[in-house]
């Protein structure tokens, strides 16, 4: 049988991947007639045994820091009319699309291909980068491995196919040491260097300098390589490598303190140098971030638009996305949600600042409003400007909305829709309309809220709680606790949908911004969440007490009666899914440090009631450190603690008070007949024993000012 394919990778010590690598090729090896070619560079024999599991052809090769070299000694066992290489640390997410390619009898067609490295930046595999790599061949004599280091197969060979699917490669997040980081970025800057002074045309050498040295951080050598490919660039006709020395070229730029070089460059070569439009898109995106940046809003805004404009002009053309993309700046770059929508977003921003609402729309309408799970990412920015921008941004929100809601199965908001009514309707949606579409939750909430400040509480009620009964993005979440809350709604069902931990974080943020002097109506209309969701209603208790004892400035009965309330509260809430051991002097440190503030602050109160305030102090203290989210109120409390120890008459009996409470009235009488010099003498024995009592301390003033007369 021909073989179709040979598959060829470097093994070096990498044990941790390799096996994952080899595991996902085992489709192409099964479906195709295919050979493995692994060419094993490393030192460690279990490397090689896990090779061998996968493979007679396991090649040694002494390894001579020139990559190429162990590549083509791949390539040179290689008996397959096409060839694909790739390294032990990426592997693939799936192959089919490579099976059906070779299967179909499609290969027959191309000269090459690429596929897709996917590249994270970080180890949870949330960020990443996409790189269109040219990795497979069509074999021809004379084809090699040229280059010691980020080698390439030559000559590359027209028509090329572009698969979508792709490799997971995390070789780039950042090493664990900064040794072993510095010890491979000098390996590869040495290798390249070395390179430049063989072939100083050869223009992908100063492509990667320039790459290696921005991570390095060294971004002034890399705009220095940058610059040197441009100029071979322009000698030499090469557009594309051109356009991936611009766009890294801005940048570059934008990585250096002050914004106003990179503008000034970005715009001359657009102006002089003619790059490629999709070179042309990624330079605007700068742009619209830079003038943002420096607040020059109109400028953004118009940077925005053209934007806008060219990807509309490229959309048409989308042969322009392979033709023009090199490396990882390509479409998939441009159109990375967090990029597209971050430019958005700055345009939205913008235009609002210059009250230009018909702008802000027009950026703001090319949201993802009908894939919540990339909208939520820019629900932080819609609230920034709700506050900002109050009422021009609810009436963008509604116009959206209301085109959403009257044309419920148009797959996008088109960019030519243009509306003659003024900004929003101001009748509620139908809730049998929104409930059988796709309407974005975050919008009728928008337009509830609105009802309810026109004073429409019974619509504006109705709405809020279809938004609560159907978002389930936290964030949304407690936008809404927050709002329900200063409205005074029922916060039921969205303790219906809410997990307690994610109820418990979102209370403790979202009762902070809820002004004190509506706390206390909080707790009056509770009852509801109380029956149905009591531990839900002790969480929000919880908070309330807490955010009283922060800004309610009591003095000591009331602020020992508070704290005493959001102790026992804690306790409730902890007591009923913790068994009674848990609560013992022992095994205290295992509990949550809320609850095991809860029982020190009780003993302490405890020993307050008692009379044991110097106990009590030392008990106060140690709450500090439990729990040093309340540091503010205890050492208020142990402020007024220490004076109540040093007041003696707290320890007098009652025969003290009853004989305080006369001397009292006779000097209050002494005071209103002008014996001035009787009231002194019982104020002098009297006020040294009551020193906090504030009825003696006014008495004091006034007997001051009365013998001043």
């Amino acid at each position: 049988m021909e073989i179709t394919l040979s598959i060829s990778l470097l093994a070096s010590n990498r044990r941790e991947s390799l096996e994952r690598c080899l595991d996902s090729l085992k489709p192409l090896l099964t479906k195709i007639p295919c050979e493995l070619i692994i060419v094993f560079t490393g030192t460690d024999e279990e490397v090689k045994k896990i090779a061998e599991k996968y493979t007679p052809q396991v090649i040694p090769f002494q390894w001579c820091s020139d990559f190429s070299a162990a590549r083509n000694a791949g390539l040179e066992k290689a008996q397959g009319e096409w060839f694909l290489y790739l390294d032990d640390d990426e592997w693939f997410e799936d192959v089919e699309e490579i099976c059906d390619f070779f299967l179909s009898g499609e290969y027959r067609d191309y000269c090459s291909a690429h596929y897709i490295q996917r590249n994270y930046q970080d180890w949870d595999g949330t960020k990443y980068s996409d790189f269109s790599a040219f990795r497979l061949v069509q074999r021809f004599p004379g084809t090699r491995f040229q280059n010691p280091i980020h080698e390439e197969l030559a000559p590359r060979k027209e028509p090329c196919k572009f698969f979508q699917t792709y490799v997971h490669h995390y070789g780039y997040v950042k090493l664990e040491t900064k040794k072993s980081s510095n010890q491979k970025t000098t390996r590869n800057i040495s290798l390249l260097k070395q390179s430049v002074r063989e072939q100083p045309a050869f223009v992908k050498n100063y492509l990667q300098l320039t790459k290696e040295y921005d991570l390095e951080g060294d971004w002034k050598t890399a705009e220095k390589y940058c610059r040197e490919g441009l100029s071979i660039c322009s000698r030499s006709g090469d557009s594309c490598s051109k356009g991936w020395l611009q766009t890294y070229l801005s940048h570059l730029l934008c990585s250096k303190p002050g914004k106003q070089q990179a503008i000034t460059e970005i715009e001359e070569i657009i102006k002089t140098e003619h790059p490629s439009k999709l070179t042309r898109l990624i330079l605007y995106q700068q742009l619209v971030h830079l003038y943002k940046e420096e607040k020059e809003h109109e400028k953004a805004v118009h940077y925005g638009i053209k934007f806008e404009r060219l990807l509309a002009d490229v959309e048409r053309k989308p042969e322009l996305w392979e033709k023009q993309g090199y490396g990882e700046f390509d479409e998939n770059y441009v159109k990375n949600p967090e990029r597209l929508y971050a430019l958005r977003a700055d345009c939205t921003a913008c235009a609002l600042e210059l009250e230009d609402l018909e702008h802000a729309f027009y950026f703001m309408k090319l949201f993802p409003w009908k894939e919540e799970n990339l909208l939520c990412r820019y629900y932080p920015d819609f609230e920034k400007w709700r506050e900002n921008f109050g009422s021009g941004f609810a009436a963008i929100a509604s116009r959206i909305l209301d085109f959403l809601a009257d044309h419920p199965d148009s797959p996008d908001f088109p960019n030519h829709i243009k509306r003659t009514d003024s900004f929003g309707k101001s009748d509620p949606l139908d809730i049998s309309i929104i409930s059988d579409s796709a309407i974005p939750v975050y919008l009728v909430f928008i337009r509830a809220l609105g009802l309810l400040k026109e004073g429409r509480r019974t619509q504006g009620e109705r709405l809020s709680i279809w938004c609560m009964e159907h978002s389930d993005v936290s964030y949304l979440q407690q936008v809404m606790l927050r709002e329900a809350l200063r409205y005074c709604l029922d916060i039921s069902e969205l303790a219906a949908r809410m997990d307690l931990y994610a109820w418990d974080a979102s209370m403790c943020e979202v009762v902070k911004s809820i002004p004190y002097t509506r706390l206390s109506s909080i707790l009056v209309n509770m009852e509801k969440l109380r029956e149905g969701y009591p531990f839900h209603a002790l969480c929000l208790k919880k908070y309330v007490l807490k955010q009283r004892l922060f800004k309610g400035f009591f003095m000591w009965e009331e602020l020992t009666g508070t704290l005493e309330d959001y102790c026992r509260c804690i306790l409730k809430f902890y007591k009923a899914q913790y068994n009674n051991e848990m609560f013992e002097e022992k095994s205290r440190a295992l509990l949550p440090g809320e609850c095991s503030f809860a029982l020190t602050s009780l003993d302490a109160l405890g020993q307050v009631e008692g009379g044991q305030l110097t106990e009590a102090v030392h008990s106060f203290r140690r709450c500090i450190k439990i729990f040093p989210s309340m540091t503010g109120v205890l050492r208020e409390l142990l402020r007024q603690a220490v004076r109540r120890v040093n007041d003696p008459g707290l320890h007098m009996g009652e025969e003290f008070y009853v004989l305080a409470g006369q001397m009292k009235g006779t000097l209050s009488a002494l005071l209103s007949a002008g014996e001035t010099v009787q009231a002194a003498g019982i104020l002098n024995q009297l006020l040294p024993l009551m020193p906090e009592d504030v009825e003696l301390v006014r008495m004091r003033q006034e007997l001051i000012r009365r013998i001043k007369l």
